[in-house]
This record gives C-alpha cells, structure tokens and sequence, in this order.
C-alpha cells in the first residue's frame, strides 16, 4: 500500500459472532484494508452500510430474519456498494449465492465445509482478492435500477424443456465470464432464440458446487436447457454446457460428432475452469463454425483462446467497458486484437441472436 493511499473501507455481516470475529481479524491483517464495522443480521446491516459508508460489505447469506437477499437488495436500493456474499457449501446455500450475483452482489465465496471455523484460513486469499477487486467496481454499476430483482422465465421461455428431437452440434457458442458474469450471462442467454442450432459452452469462474447451482438457474430463464458439463457427452445442438467448478473444460472431436471432455491441468492463470483451454479447444475443433464471447471479469483469462477463435475464423465477441462489472478479461481480449466487435451487453445479445438465427446447417 502506498502512502497516503486511503484504505479499503470493509462492513463484515455474519450472524455468527465468532464468525464475524474471525473474518474481521482475517481482513484486518491487510494493510489496505479497515474494517469500520460489523453487523449481526440484514437490517443492521442495512442501517450500518448507510452510516458507517463502507466501500465493501461482506455479507452472509442465511441469516434469520432479513436474509442475505433480502439485504443485498435494500443495500443497493438504499446505497448501492460492492457485496461480497459468503455462502456455505449447501444446496440452498450455493442457489441462494448465485440468486444474489444475479441481483446484483459483485462476487460470492464459499465457506469451507464443516463446523470449525478456523477452516475460514483456507479461502483467505481469495476473499481478499475478491474484495480488491468489488472495491474497484465503478459506482455507476452498482445504481439500483441496474440491479433490480431479475424476472423469473415464463412458462414458454422455461428451459427445463429438453428438444424431443435432437441433433449433434455442429456450431458453438463459447462464453467466458468472471465477476460479474452470472447477471451478464443471466440477460444475455434470455436473449437468444428458442431452438438455437447450436451448442453453448460457458467458463464462469466459480467454485465446485456453485457452477451446478448456476446452470440450474441458467436453465430457467434461458429459452433452452443449460445443463453442467459431463465428461464425455455427445454436445447437442440447442443445449448449454456449463464447466463445473475445478474441471477445465473442452472439446474432442470424434467418429459420432463433438464431445465435452474434462483436462485435468493445473489451474491457469489462477482459475479452473479457464476459459483458455476451452476457447482454444473450440478454435481446434469447431473452428470457423463457431462464435466467442468474452464478458465482464477480472483478469485476462479468455484472451488467447478468443485470439485462437478468431484466428481459426470465428466471429468473436468482447462486452464494452461501459456495461462490465469489471473490464480485465475483456479488455485483455480487445488489446490482443481478439476481438471482432466490441459491444455494449444488452447489443451483444441482439447481435449473436440474429447470427444464430441466420445459421443455415
């Protein structure tokens, strides 16, 4: 931390005193960082988020009372500021933390399993990171007409339904997403057509467990199904594909059409799954009959593979800086000229709608 640098303001909710203890202690070892406050349940939560004018909250998500939700969402209504969700690794607990990046909440982080909290040590530096990163979220994006509640699929749009008669793909559509990404894929896949000829295949930086929280929510307020990933699956035209957590996730040709495959690397640039491997993938196998997206992020994870699809000819997607959560990752794509166009999120979606509408296989 530099001199003079003003420190990163952190409010710590938990309705667990020795919870809250032991994550503030977590968080007041960084220099660049001050906890001015703790609260014990959403509504002081709420009240202290206006009063002691934290630059991020981390807040739990089942809590008696006012939950997580419901706190997330008077947060930003009363005073939008970057949330951090802790989630433990239930379920209930993983829907109701990818609930909350849809409405809103900048990252979410997994508590380790099991009733010794001490165990908290082990995702410390990614909480910390995720913090740096929520403290770096423009305002702009945190207004409260940005994140209200977003609405729940309708019956003809459900995505439960699965086609009575399918196809293999012969088209992919790979997206790659990190912070932020659950509300951006959330309005970009209810966008697309109903019967897309194409697959999708989707890299969100999550942890194990919360990616299969995320595909089921995908699968209902998208217009077809969206499933996680399973190793060795024939990809079908019109399903979504997404890489469970710490699985890199890619794509093998075969004699009966393209397979979802799992490579067990190490973790690149940090994550797993990178959406590298999987972008690449698609380059070597789909080739020009493919499109790549790269949405709101932190890092650079997702630019070479995006540079391989274009390379290999494939239309290729970055989200502008003005609707990202966070630029990194689409901003790295568009430096290494990996992107073909550059757009607005809401325009992005029109934009791939009508190329897969146009497909004639």
């Amino acid at each position: 931390m530099n001199p003079g640098e003003r420190k990163i303001r952190i409010l710590v909710v938990d309705d667990s005193f020795f919870m809250r203890q032991v994550i503030s202690r977590m968080l007041q070892e960084e220099m660049e960082f001050t906890v001015v406050g703790t609260a014990r349940d959403g509504l002081e939560a709420v009240e202290k988020n206006k009063s002691l004018e934290p630059d991020v909250v981390t807040l739990d998500v089942e809590m008696p009372g006012l939950d997580g939700l419901g706190a997330l969402d008077q947060i930003l209504r009363t005073r939008p500021v970057a949330v951090v969700m802790l989630s433990a690794h239930t379920g209930e607990g993983m829907g109701m933390a990818v609930q909350a990046l849809e409405r809103g909440a900048v990252e979410c982080v997994g508590k380790p399993a099991g009733s010794v909290s001490f165990d908290l040590r082990k995702i410390q530096d990614e909480l910390i990171e995720k913090i740096r990163a929520a403290a770096r979220v423009p305002t702009l994006l945190l207004r409260p007409e940005l994140n209200a509640p977003l609405p729940a699929a309708s019956p003809m749009k459900s995505g439960n339904r699965i086609p009575s008669v399918q196809n293999p793909a012969a088209f992919a559509v790979a997206v790659a997403s990190s912070t932020g990404g659950p509300r951006a894929l959330h309005e970009l896949m209810a966008r697309m057509p109903q019967n897309p000829k194409a697959c999708f295949l989707f890299v969100q930086h999550m942890a194990i467990g919360f990616t299969a929280a995320l595909a089921k929510r995908l699968n209902h307020s998208c217009p077809f199904h969206i499933k996680e990933a399973e190793d060795g699956e024939l990809l079908m035209q019109g399903v979504g594909y997404v890489a469970p957590g710490g699985r890199h996730l890619v794509v093998v040709k075969g004699s009966s059409g393209f397979h979802a495959a799992f490579h067990e690397g190490p973790p690149r640039h940090g994550v797993k799954p990178s959406a590298d491997y999987l972008l690449t993938a698609v380059s070597q196998t789909f080739g020009s009959y493919s499109i790549g997206v790269v949405l709101t992020g932190m890092g650079r994870d997702g630019s070479k593979g995006l540079l391989d699809m274009r390379q290999a000819g494939a239309h290729t997607y970055a989200q502008d800086e003005s609707t990202s959560v966070v630029f990194g990752m689409p901003k790295a794509a568009i430096e290494c000229g990996a992107a073909w166009e550059v757009l607005p999120l809401e325009q992005l979606g029109d934009s791939l709608k009508e190329r897969l509408k146009k497909l004639d296989l």
